[in-house]
């Protein structure tokens, strides 16, 4: 099964590899915040940049329900100041049993807010720290994508490379991220990247394409066993 995904993906990649022509930029995750397939980055979209989009996961990817529903996310993300980025994401468990309470058809809301600490330099890397989902909007005060972390980013040709770490720091139901994460991705053609990662649980890929200065595409394949894809947009607001 798993050679099966593999074909399929490196047939989407050499499709879509054979239409666009070198260059560089970067897009969300699949989470909302600027990062890899599921990872964040240091990098950040340009100041004003307001970005809206949807995802898609497959419900083998989510250890916090029992796995019954596939997963649909939407989420708003703007950079401004020029360092400081916010996003909240809205979570769709339609009809999805969560761990220890009864099928619900509400919307699990995660606010994150990354700090650009250190700008990119010759011989140093980038440097974000960043927080997802440290309040609970719900009566009984869930949280299952807490993350508190601190990633650097640093670019060598084509490759930027990722490296994270996220300590348990609040009290959560599941964390996002844990320990060390990290992840590369490679750009061997205009506004296409190629994308590897460890999200401190599973090893990820997949593909991210911008196409008409504004829109994004996401493919992945979670842990080589699920897929996840998103579409999104940038808007400039200034």
């Amino acid at each position: 099964m798993r050679s099966r995904y593999f074909r399929i993906q490196v047939i989407c990649l050499i499709i879509t590899a054979g239409l666009f022509t070198p260059g560089t930029s970067f897009a969300q995750s699949l989470t909302g915040a600027t990062g890899l397939v599921t990872i964040p980055t240091a990098r950040m979209c340009d100041d004003g940049n307001l970005s809206i989009g949807m995802s898609y996961f497959d419900k083998k990817y989510q250890d916090f329900s029992d796995r019954s529903h596939d997963f649909m996310s939407a989420y708003a993300s703007l950079t401004f100041l020029p360092f400081l980025e916010v996003t909240v994401r809205l979570n769709y468990p339609n009809k999805m049993r969560w761990s220890g309470s009864q099928p619900i058809n509400g919307v699990d809301r995660v606010p994150m807010v990354r700090l650009r600490l250190l700008r990119e330099k010759k011989y140093l890397p980038a440097i974000v720290a960043g927080i997802h989902d440290f309040a609970s909007t719900s009566n009984d005060g869930t949280v299952f994508f807490n993350a508190t972390y601190l990633v650097l980013s640093k670019k060598i040709s084509a490759v930027d490379l990722q490296l994270g770490y996220a300590p348990k720091i609040m009290d959560a139901n599941h964390y996002q991220l844990t320990g060390m994460f990290g992840g590369v991705s490679y750009s061997p053609f205009h506004d296409l990247f190629l994308l590897a990662e460890y999200d401190s649980r599973y090893v990820n890929t997949g593909v991210q394409l911008l196409f008409l200065n504004h829109f994004y595409l996401d493919l992945a394949s979670l842990n080589f066993d699920s897929y996840a894809a998103g579409l999104g947009f940038h808007l400039l607001l200034k």
